[in-house]
């Protein structure tokens, strides 16, 4: 650690104070001034409305979370402090305080996609604080666009600060896979907080495939017992479920999660009743056996108590048809009620869904949506949302067809060439994921119907070892795109900004990709 110090004085000497940081994403509205000021290592929180707001727990955590990001995550640690004047000489004032005021204050705030997220912050030239906002939600997202302020010296530069902000659309997702590869809880936490220190909120749980089914169930304990890759060590526990819904709740995070039917499963492994028992898929969901919907509406029911969400995801996509007419008992039954083909009885399938049960799980579904148009809109309830993953160029037709939508294609974290995009290097493939435009392609009546957007980490060649590396920074680029204004979409800026993001995340733990040649303070700390 000496010799880590040492050579980073030879090469900073004492630090300046830092240049100007910006919240990352970029708010609706940022003015500054040229003023600098000394960011307090131990930075406290107060309300203009006292104790109610001070003993919400919501928000008194959110208070310790952000102390501790300020003093500690972005260069204000100890061992960063070492290497500067502390405090910088120039400085005109001290940040010490904040003054929150929540407008609209309530002990347990709901979360949804009708939740106000704006917020205001301002920073005097005399180092005062103020930070107001509708809900809780807002006041955590100003937290975390004022530890954004705090640069690599603990000071800020351009005081006076006032941002008036909120995200362009409200829905602003992250999908994580455990089941092509478990993610321990504790990461999966760790992905929480990389979301909010992007101000994502949506995280779109994909838990079970045709690998694995690591979700417990207290109703149906057998489906992880024998479906998990080793039980219970690589399986979620309804403790571990209702935790992590608890873990993002309180960083302004809704949890979706996924059961994805009637393919893409390992329901034989547990269930093999409710699937196709004499065909070439054993894991497939068998659409004519009556027992298959009451055993959804069961199991579906008890997940919508651990998962509060409006949201429930049931997948649909890539079902192989061969598994329908391999089996005679399928086909038999669907010559026996004229259904034709395979994609007939997937619309079956999804009109029994709407029929036997969805009702009194009191969610809104949600499906991926592919280029066959595959489940068909009209099968689903109504008001249910497609979530386009292959071309945007589908996102009319599903809204015409009567489904809100959620764009996913451009955004696959996994993929070289996403959306088309090409590029030499790697590390430049965000900037891809950064030009998409949501509305591209929709008239004005379209673009309502668009709730917003999600970048997806499939993990069939990604674990909790290297999924930061992957995800973390082209998510940042995704959430900009999803929170800032249309107007903002200049990569050059995006590119300084963002440089300084993956600092911040690096300096936090997180091990965000690079994307140009820099300097950060993690590099020798």
């Amino acid at each position: 650690p000496h010799f880590m110090i040492s050579i980073a004085y030879l090469l900073l000497g004492a630090l300046p104070l830092a240049k100007s940081y910006s919240p990352w994403p970029l708010p609706a509205s940022y003015t500054t001034g040229t003023t600098a000021l000394y960011v307090s290592q131990s930075i406290s929180f107060s309300s203009e409305d006292g104790d109610a707001t001070m003993s919400n727990t919501l928000l008194s955590d959110a208070f310790q979370r952000y102390s501790e990001a300020i003093a500690g995550g972005m260069g204000c640690s100890d061992a960063a402090r070492s290497l500067r004047e502390s405090p910088p000489p120039q400085a005109a004032a001290e940040v010490s305080t904040c003054t929150i005021k929540v407008s609209s204050p309530s002990n347990s705030p709901s979360l949804n996609v009708d939740t106000d997220e704006s917020y205001d912050l301002s920073i005097g030239e005399d180092g005062s604080c103020k930070i107001t906002a509708t809900t809780e939600f807002g006041v955590i997202h100003a937290l975390e666009s004022l530890s954004h302020l705090a640069g690599e010296s603990c000071s800020i530069e351009n005081a006076p600060i006032k941002i008036s902000d909120m995200p362009r659309f409200a829905y602003r997702g992250l999908m994580i896979d455990s089941a092509r590869h478990f993610l321990p809880v504790h990461f999966i936490e760790h992905i929480i907080d990389t979301m909010a220190a992007s101000k994502l909120n949506v995280l779109h749980w994909h838990i079970s495939d045709t690998e694995s089914f690591p979700s417990g169930s207290d109703l149906f304990p057998e489906l992880a017992e024998k479906g998990a890759y080793s039980y219970p060590d690589a399986s979620y526990s309804v403790q571990d479920l209702k935790g992590i819904v608890s873990y993002a709740y309180n960083r302004g995070i809704r949890v979706m999660p996924e059961w994805d039917v009637p393919g893409h499963g390992s329901w034989g492994k547990g269930k093999p009743e409710v699937t196709i028992l004499d065909g070439s898929c054993s894991n497939t969901l068998d659409p004519t056996n009556p027992d298959v919907y009451t055993f959804l509406h069961s199991f579906l029911t008890e997940m919508a108590d651990i998962f509060p969400d409006a949201n429930l995801f049931l997948g649909g996509d890539e079902v192989d048809t061969s598994c329908f007419t391999s089996s005679p008992t399928v086909s038999k039954w669907m010559d026996d009620n004229s259904i034709e083909d395979g994609v007939a009885l997937q619309s079956y399938f999804w009109q029994q869904v709407t029929a036997q049960v969805m009702p009194g799980l009191n969610k809104t579904l949600g499906v991926w949506m592919a280029d066959d148009g595959i489940p068909y809109p009209e099968d689903l309830p109504e008001g249910s949302f497609g979530n386009v993953w292959q071309s945007q160029s589908m996102m009319p037709t599903v809204i015409d067809r009567g489904a809100d939508v959620v764009l996913s294609g451009p955004w696959y974290l996994d993929q070289q060439q996403p959306g088309g995009f090409q590029t030499y290097a790697l590390q430049a493939i965000w900037q891809g994921m950064y030009q998409v435009e949501p509305f591209d392609g929709l008239s004005e009546s379209q673009q309502g119907s668009v709730l917003g957007g999600e970048a997806c980490m499939w993990a069939e060649g990604v674990n909790a070892m290297d999924f930061d590396a992957i995800a973390v920074t082209k998510a940042a680029a995704v959430a900009e795109r999803l929170w800032a204004e249309q107007t903002v979409v200049d990569v050059d800026d995006a590119q300084d900004r963002l440089m300084e993001h993956v600092c911040r995340l690096n300096m936090r733990g997180v091990a965000a990709e690079a994307i140009a040649q820099n300097f950060c303070l993690s590099d020798v700390l």
